[in-house]
């Protein structure tokens, strides 16, 4: 009789009876899990969830662009439109917040090098991130803000000289008329040549950015500026070619300089909050150095060859993962690992791609499989960082909205006021201050900036946020549910007794050689004779491979009951009154019959009571681990579900998501599923590739308590979000009335709507208690 399909996960159950309620189960666990749940826990769609991919929206090779010159959200728009028209690209998305590009090619028809030259049009300059920054990037912005500030400056002091002491009643103007062919026929003119210096120069930017949003067909703040900019400069400048001084050549000076001066500080402040981010993506060049003609040449990584020998210079990024066949050096693992200090790796080790070698030279072989931990890395944190989803989608969606109806508005109150008998130059002056204290700046800054500058803390403080809906997940945490083996444990296993004959232990060491659990790993360091070969996984249970034209078979009880393999009464005993709660029993055999045991512990890892305790406190605690003793741990936590298959995690996980909120804490691939299923999934310790991408956060190393700065974090920023939405909606609802009404005149509009940018910014940027001292 075949093996049935376990009811709850389905994998293949045993032949022998493990059965509740007519349902066939694979192992104790599953069994367990329908005990506790029951039958609604079946028959729901599968466990298994779909692979975890980065959602890459068509097939190519990535490159990443560096974009300068980036205003808007309608830039995004813009540049993934310039993308449809450029020959070989397949697809292209790019992110405000982070002025970037992910750009998908095809190489066979457009070469990685060309891609910035396709794109460095309509004035942007595109640039690959490993290329240099020019000296002359940082330079034009100061530039321009050094004049528009100066410009500005004067043109204010003349209107304080001459204007704004008559037009208040502090001067008379026949106190003036010494003076008045300075005041009245030099002063305006050099107004006008001042402000048309601001026109044609320190206001290009905010003109490009109008021409963009009008050429994606999407409006934004940049045409409320020119609108405003241009309309009180043409008005100010008809007034005084027929000889009246009804002019407001100080509302364009200052709209310009303090929108400029905002920007700046924006940029700065967008810098600063990408800069972890930025230095991985520019350390980030996929090139490899190898051997060719007697000297060295560079090769791309998707080019090399699984053997081929790369070299590695002092101060460089490791390009591929491999093992070390030459020299010895230093190698900076910290963002990997979570390691703070350089570690001495030399012949033999292995190496991850994207470590750096901080002293000495390497030369490595490239493993079977070219891969690096860097590039899945750096596409995750690029993802994560240049989404636009959640809130951030919603106030997006509000501010392209919004500048078409203040635009309506505008024109509204200026006819409004003109019907009502007031005159022009009253009219003009409500249209432009609605123009400009409306402008959604806030808008624009109050999630994308907020989401960089959490995205970056976390990276400084060794946290990965590796979701771009992970600051919006979570509201309140009710369940934690931890993995035991490499979270609480350290998964460092060790053997600590066996019985059996020396066959058995080689034996069992050859097949767990080719298996990556850590229980394996320990079984493996016993015995180096034998080889083992096709090997096939039963997660959760063990492993079966042939060697000397046999089948044999290392793992737990589960396993043998699943392949009908008979365990002999006295070891089964032995093994059960011997071995210690927390130890794992692995049990050996061949040709049908079990021939004797191995038993594996691993230790506690640092403080896991200490983080237990204090997450009890706020939570309820729950332990899932495939293990089918969980020792000690059991004492410490509310509830405990044992001997659970992957797949098994995952439908506990999605049971206790109808009691409350749910975060899963996991290390390896095996937890992938419940990482993924769970309302927050946090990966630790030496997280694998397939858990990482399955989790929203991810902290390497071995600081447990880690996971409290990560929660601080998502709360935080999650809380400054809310903050600046209620900000800018405030700021509208109390602004833009105020200008309609003629209370608030074109200049005082201007100095509210940067004003009002500037808070967000500064909210954003302020420190994070709990998070910056942890």
């Amino acid at each position: 009789m075949s093996a049935m399909e376990c009811k709850l996960c389905g994998l293949a159950a045993p032949n022998s009876a493990i059965e509740a309620d007519g349902n066939r189960f694979c192992c104790l666990g599953c069994k367990t899990v329908y005990t506790l749940f029951g039958p609604e826990v079946l028959g729901q769609a599968s466990l298994r969830p779909e692979p975890v991919t980065q959602g890459q929206i068509a097939d190519g090779k990535e490159a990443f662009l560096r974009i300068d010159g980036m205003h808007c959200s309608s830039c995004e728009i813009l540049i993934e439109r310039l993308g449809e028209e450029v020959e070989g690209v397949l697809a292209a998305t790019s992110s405000y917040a982070t002025s970037a590009a992910k750009i998908i090619y095809d190489p066979d028809v457009i070469k990685e090098e060309d891609l910035p030259g396709a794109f460095s049009i309509a004035g942007y300059r595109a640039r690959l991130t490993s290329d240099s920054i020019p000296d002359y990037d940082d330079r034009m912005p100061l530039l321009r803000l050094l004049v528009g500030v100066s410009l500005a400056g004067l043109v204010m002091m003349l209107y304080l000289a001459f204007f704004y002491p008559s037009h208040l009643g502090i001067v008379d103007e026949k106190d003036l008329e010494p003076i008045s062919w300075l005041a009245f026929q030099i002063a305006p003119w050099v107004m006008w040549f001042m402000t048309t210096i601001l026109i044609l120069y320190v206001a290009v930017p905010i003109f490009r950015g109008a021409w963009i949003g009008l050429q994606v067909q999407v409006l934004n703040m940049d045409n409320l500026l020119s609108i405003a900019i241009l309309s009180a400069y043409g008005y100010s400048t008809f007034q005084l070619i027929n000889g009246s001084l009804d002019i407001y050549f100080d509302v364009t000076a200052t709209l310009i300089a303090v929108v400029t001066v905002g920007r700046y500080v924006e940029r700065n402040a967008k810098a600063d909050a990408t800069l972890e981010l930025t230095n991985i993506l520019e350390k980030w060049a996929p090139m490899a150095r190898i051997r060719w003609a007697g000297g060295y040449k560079f090769q791309a990584i998707e080019d090399l060859e699984p053997g081929e020998h790369v070299i590695i210079w002092e101060g460089e990024s490791i390009p591929v993962d491999g093992s070390i066949i030459y020299g010895t050096g230093a190698v900076d693992e910290s963002l990997m690992t979570g390691e703070p200090f350089p570690i001495t790796r030399e012949e033999g080790d292995e190496v991850l791609g994207g470590t750096v070698l901080v002293e000495g030279q390497l030369e490595i072989k490239v493993g079977p499989v070219v891969e690096s931990q860097m590039d899945t890395l750096a596409r995750i944190l690029w993802n994560v960082q240049s989404a636009a989803n959640g809130a951030h989608t919603v106030a997006d969606r509000l501010a392209r909205v919004f500048v078409p109806l203040i635009l309506i508005l505008a024109g509204l109150v200026t006819f409004g006021s003109l019907m009502s008998g007031a005159t022009n130059s009253t009219a003009v002056l409500a249209g432009l201050a609605t123009l400009i204290v409306s402008c959604p700046c806030t808008f624009g800054l109050a999630i994308p900036l907020t989401n960089a500058i959490g995205v970056s803390t976390a990276l400084r403080n060794g946290i990965i946020i590796s979701s771009a809906d992970a600051f919006e997940k979570l509201r309140q945490i009710d369940i934690v549910t931890i993995d035991k083996t490499g979270t609480l444990s350290t998964g460092d296993m060790n053997v600590i007794d066996s019985v059996g004959s020396d066959e058995m232990i080689a034996i069992a060491a050859a097949v767990e050689r080719l298996s990556p659990h850590p229980i394996a790993k320990a079984i493996a360091r016993l015995n180096h004779e034998k080889v083992a070969m096709g090997l096939k996984v039963h997660p959760g249970k063990g492993a079966v491979a042939t060697l000397d034209d046999r089948n044999a078979a290392v793992g737990s009880r589960d396993l043998f009951a699943n392949l009908d393999w008979d365990i002999p009464d006295e070891l089964l005993k032995q093994a059960t009154e011997k071995a210690p709660s927390d130890g794992v029993v692995s049990y050996v055999g061949w040709d049908g019959v079990v021939q004797g045991y191995i038993v594996t512990r691993d230790s506690n890892r640092t403080h896991w009571k200490n983080v237990i305790d204090q997450l009890r406190q706020h939570c309820r605690v729950v332990l899932l681990t495939g293990a089918e003793h969980p020792g000690e741990y059991e004492q410490k936590v509310d509830q405990v579900f044992s001997g659970i298959p992957p797949e098994g995690k995952a439908a506990v996980i999605r049971q206790l998501r109808k009691e409350g909120s749910v975060v899963m804490i996991g290390d390896g691939s095996n937890d992938a599923p419940s990482l993924a299923e769970a309302d927050l999934g946090i990966a630790f310790g030496a997280p694998t590739t397939l858990a990482a991408e399955a989790a929203d956060v991810i902290i390497p190393g071995d600081r447990l308590e880690q996971i409290f700065t990560a929660f601080n974090l998502i709360e935080t920023i999650r809380r400054r979000v809310r903050q600046n939405l209620v900000w800018a909606l405030m700021y509208n609802a109390i602004a833009i009335p105020m200008a309609v009404t003629g209370v608030l005149n074109p200049l005082f509009a201007a100095l509210a709507m940067s004003s009002s940018s500037l808070l967000v910014v500064w909210n954003s940027s302020r420190s994070m208690p709990g998070v910056d001292d942890a």
